[in-house]
């Protein structure tokens, strides 16, 4: 039997689908068993779960003979490592193996642990089957492209390997988890699921942990494949509304047309992520069907509201497309989510400036923009550097270096300890995200009560006229008043819960 866990990466009531470990074990070799481990169900203790299955099916003819872990940056980091150290302690003889972005980003702290054996970068599933040769002796790792591994004291980095595309590969095997534990209210609707169309992203930003992870590469699944599945989920769980996972979900006019004609008949509201420019290419009868197909909200990477960092990040990207695109969503009736990445190091208080007085812009255009804020954080890149900084300088060379808060605060770009970005800076951005959410409350603030939205709507109005935002103390204090429990930064996309209004 194999092993496939996904490492608890949020709170349990935000828990979505594994995809990733789903994928892994659809492309197993029939006969071989196979069970999914998922942290972020309630009240699951990964060790003790696959801990368990061990010893049940220890002296059988199926015993456990590899446990694989899925492994983002930030929280799941953080429960993946004591969950592998006290695996391979009790069952140092069970090879273990990690996957997903982080040991992707950086394998070597990986390869430094002593309990882990087998590091796969990139896409996955070809490589896991071939590792399980390597596992069973029938094959050299050396050969395997896309498996790292410890070599006489020594890392060993395989080249990457060639992309495939999801049609190459089989359907989510939902069969093998409990679905409508995963279903949610959402902003969407009352029975909310996630989907992904693709892999990858095509674009170059050289801030992006995606392009740093996988390249500048999309491969995209047929649009009938995604209608078959999606018909499965809303005809045998009731889901009503999707969020799909892609890192670029619009890419090319006729797919989306078709993937969107396909959509029609399960009257299903979705959220995506998407490129400005990618959206102003379309025609106003695509942006028609978009909305009648159930397009809500979109997620959008504005970055900056400089021209001349945009170029720095080579987002080929201008601040006048994203405002072209704020007009044509407000046209459409769909919720831009502006994304912003705070604290170029070349110049983070202009930066920061210039953004900020560029959101106003944008709030005037489309009042319904909803803001998400991340500092600047470096990731390895293929090609040079951004900002002229070293992405992997003073980086721990320890798994348990990088899961202390400092880290965990650099991985999820919300606290970073920058040389470039002072305390001060940080609360400008801060105090100026309260100010807006204060005067605009955003449509997914579940948190706060309406007494609280209501005075604090009526406290900021003067501060968002005067571009006054420095230390709002008492919208502070409204918001620990008027709150219903703490804010949840992993509360992103599909996790927000539905609004009571």
């Amino acid at each position: 039997m194999i092993v496939l866990v996904n490492p608890r990466a949020t709170k349990p009531r935000n828990r979505r689908f594994p995809l990733s470990v789903m994928s892994l074990g659809a492309v197993l070799p029939e006969g071989q068993s196979w069970a999914i481990v998922d942290g972020n169900l309630p009240g699951v203790d990964v060790a003790d779960e696959v801990a368990a299955l061990i010893d049940a099916h220890a002296g059988t003819a199926d015993p456990v003979s590899l446990v694989a872990m899925t492994v983002m940056p930030g929280p799941q980091l953080v429960s993946a490592v004591p969950a592998a150290r006290r695996l391979k302690g009790r069952y140092g003889n069970i090879p273990i193996v990690w996957g997903g972005y982080f040991p992707s980003l950086y394998p070597s702290p990986v390869l430094n642990a002593p309990y882990v054996d087998w590091v796969i970068r990139g896409q996955g599933e070809q490589t896991f089957l071939e590792l399980l040769e390597v596992v069973d002796g029938r094959r050299d790792p050396k050969s395997v492209a896309g498996l790292a591994f410890r070599d006489n004291g020594a890392d060993w980095i395989g080249p990457e390997r060639k992309w495939l595309p999801p049609d190459a590969f089989p359907r989510p095997p939902y069969e093998k988890i409990p679905v409508d534990e995963y279903i949610h209210p959402t902003q969407l609707g009352q029975r909310s699921a996630v989907y992904q169309t693709s892999i990858g992203c095509p674009y170059s930003c050289n801030f992006c942990g995606v392009i740093a992870a996988y390249g500048s590469r999309q491969t995209v699944e047929a649009p009938a494949r995604s209608a078959e599945n999606l018909s499965y989920l809303v005809r045998n769980h009731g889901v009503d509304s999707i969020h799909f996972y892609d890192n670029n979900f619009i890419l090319k006019e006729e797919i989306t047309r078709e993937l969107c004609e396909r959509l029609l008949p399960l009257k299903l509201s979705w959220w995506c992520e998407a490129r400005i420019d990618a959206l102003l290419r379309l025609s106003d009868s695509t942006w028609d069907l978009l909305r009648r197909s159930g397009l809500k909200m979109v997620f959008l990477g504005a970055e900056s509201g400089s021209d001349a960092v945009l170029k720095r990040m080579s987002k080929h990207l201008t601040t006048d497309k994203t405002l072209a695109v704020a007009e044509k969503t407000r046209a459409y009736g769909v919720i831009p989510e502006f994304s912003f990445v705070f604290g170029d190091p070349e110049d983070p208080e202009g930066d920061i400036n210039a953004t900020l007085g560029f959101v106003r812009r944008l709030k005037s255009v489309n009042p319904a923009m909803e803001l998400v804020t991340y500092f600047y954080t470096p990731t390895p890149q293929r090609r040079g550097t951004y900002g002229n900084v070293d992405p992997l300088a003073g980086t721990p060379s320890t798994l348990e270096e990088w899961t202390e808060p400092k880290w965990l605060g650099w991985m999820t770009h919300e606290d970073p300890h920058l040389t470039w970005l002072p305390r001060k800076l940080k609360a400008r951005v801060e105090d100026f995200e309260l100010v807006l959410k204060s005067r605009f409350p955003s449509v997914h603030d579940t948190k706060t009560r309406n007494w609280g939205k209501v005075l604090a709507k009526w406290l900021a109005k003067g501060r968002w006229e005067r571009e006054h935002y420095h230390n709002p103390r008492m919208l502070r204090a409204v918001r620990h008043w008027a709150r219903v429990g703490k804010e949840d930064r992993q509360q992103y996309g599909h996790l927000r819960p539905a609004t009571t209004r």
